[in-house]
């Protein structure tokens, strides 16, 4: 599904309107009666319905004259001076005055407490910055009521374009928006005060969408690689994993299990040899190969055999459970330099370029980077909370400037392709939150790699497997006693889903 970002929502309703003579009040009418229908399937009897003075509470007032009209109790709350009002947004605060409507000018918070739903049409999605006035303290009213409370577009006070939260927030149980979504409702913080979101057609020209060459979109499937009953272990690619130490073996079980049940032929394991034995007693379907070791870490030794190995496999992962240390980076640095197979570069393996990033710009072939924030900080030597509130934007800039797929792991895991293309994730539960689950994430996507899926193609589908597998087993068990194992063990569930969903079918792309 696109996303789209606030210029682009403004440029849609302006060619509609000026362009295919879409009126103005014909799309306010249809966003209007979108929300009275979903307010009114929610069964409450009362509503009230606070509006500012822009075209979303233009919006408000529709919705209020639908729900009137349906024989509920309403109150409209103008939230500013009916002069301030635009000229849609007046017209239909006038009809909702003359038709009956009770309407009230300013707060009035016994109201919000004698009402079973609050419709939030405040602010839209030209708000930037934090609410102030009269706005802000509407908005806490909102909140300190504690009813269900529906959003318009979106909820205000969310920054539309980058998912940033820089004041007061409406939070919404609800929020019916038109036309796309918007990156605010997909991208962490502001998606939290979404809550559910349901897209609704108002009536936007189809081709003043396709004008604004959207490049967002939300990861709604997988692409698993083919199987051919005419094949053997080669036929469906090898991984080479070099991951592990003494103090994280997890890590290099997980990632290279992870590539298994993820359909790959063969994996290689390369780890320490003071923890081989434990690897190969552990790992029975995997080949470990012992490498150069220093007190359980990998040393610089082992580059010459990671450069033979590199030669049989298909792809890399590189960095789960690695630890730090000087021969460590070398060794990464080595391996990306040198190495003409794809590479995931995880965890350590990101932590080992952190001062060296400029690496990435002399590779010889396509790499994924698997960040979390903590990661990406260290990467980017941005502060976390700059990162969580430009979530996508950071992963953006860093896949055009490094020419690398970066998939920066989140609640909404963003995906950013080196053409500026990006995808958002928005399955997953926070039983996923678990020591290892990046892990298995990463043996996922190596593994899509290896089985001959484009590079980017196998980040969006490994991310997408991932996020699924977390969901299935939440179902099972509850987010709260997850652990990494447990979305390892629903990988090929959700793999044979997909499978079955598009049997039949051809599936080009993500788009």
């Amino acid at each position: 599904m696109k996303v789209a970002n606030i210029r682009q929502m403004q440029s849609i309703d302006r060619i509609s309107i000026d362009e295919y003579g879409i009126l103005g009040t014909v799309l306010m009418e249809n966003a209007g009666r979108a929300v009275a229908e979903h307010a009114a399937a929610l069964g409450a009897e009362s509503y009230a319905v606070l509006c500012g003075k822009g075209n979303n509470g233009g919006d408000g007032s529709v919705a209020a004259r639908h729900l009137f009209n349906m024989g509920k109790k309403v109150t409209l709350m103008l939230i500013g001076k009916p002069d301030e009002l635009s000229n849609d947004a007046k017209n239909n605060f006038q009809t909702a005055q003359k038709i009956g409507i009770s309407t009230v000018i300013g707060l009035n918070k016994k109201i919000l407490k004698e009402s079973d739903i609050i419709i939030d049409a405040l602010l839209g999605i030209g708000a930037k910055g934090a609410p102030a006035g009269e706005i802000k303290k509407a908005i806490s009213a909102i909140n300190d009521s504690k009813k269900t409370v529906i959003a318009v577009d979106v909820p205000s006070g969310i920054n539309a374009d980058s998912g940033a939260v820089e004041g007061e927030c409406v939070h919404a149980d609800l929020t019916v928006t038109f036309g796309l979504l918007k990156i605010g409702l997909v991208c962490y913080p502001a998606a939290q005060y979404a809550g559910k979101v349901k897209v609704c057609d108002i009536s936007f020209a189809p081709q003043a969408v396709l004008r604004q060459n959207i490049e967002v979109f939300t990861v709604d499937c997988a692409v698993i690689p083919k199987r051919e009953r005419l094949s053997h272990k080669g036929t469906f690619g090898k991984v080479l994993a070099i991951c592990g130490s003494a103090e994280y073996t997890g890590a290099a079980y997980l990632s290279a299990t992870a590539a298994l049940k993820s359909g790959c032929g063969l994996v290689t394991l390369g780890v320490p040899q003071s923890i081989s034995g434990i690897m190969a007693q552990k790992l029975t379907e995997v080949i470990t190969m012992p490498l150069g070791d220093i007190n359980g870490k990998l040393s610089a030794g082992c580059i010459p055999l990671i450069v033979d190995a590199i030669k049989e496999c298909s792809s890399i992962i590189c960095g789960c459970g690695l630890g730090q240390s000087d021969d460590i980076t070398e060794a990464v640095m080595h391996i990306i330099s040198e190495s003409k197979k794809p590479i995931v570069l995880d965890a350590d393996g990101i932590n080992a370029i952190a001062g060296h990033k400029d690496i990435l710009k002399k590779k010889n072939c396509d790499i994924i980077i698997t960040p979390h924030i903590g990661e990406m900080s260290r990467l980017t030597g941005r502060k976390t909370e700059y990162i969580m509130n430009n979530f996508m934007p950071v992963a953006k800039d860093f896949a055009r400037e490094y020419n690398v797929i970066t998939v920066l792991k989140g609640a909404n895991t963003v995906i950013a392709l080196p053409d500026g293309k990006i995808y958002i994730n928005t399955k997953g539960n926070s039983g996923m939150a678990t020591a290892g689950s990046g892990d298995v994430l990463a043996g996922i996507i190596g593994s899509f790699v290896a089985q001959g899926l484009p590079p980017w193609q196998a980040a969006v589908s490994g991310v997408y497997i991932h996020s699924s597998a977390g969901d299935m087993a939440a179902k099972k068990l509850g987010e709260h006693g997850m652990i990494a194992g447990d979305i390892l063990d629903n990988i090929p569930y959700v793999i044979r889903e997909e499978v079955n969903r598009y049997a039949g079918k051809s599936v080009q792309d993500l788009v």
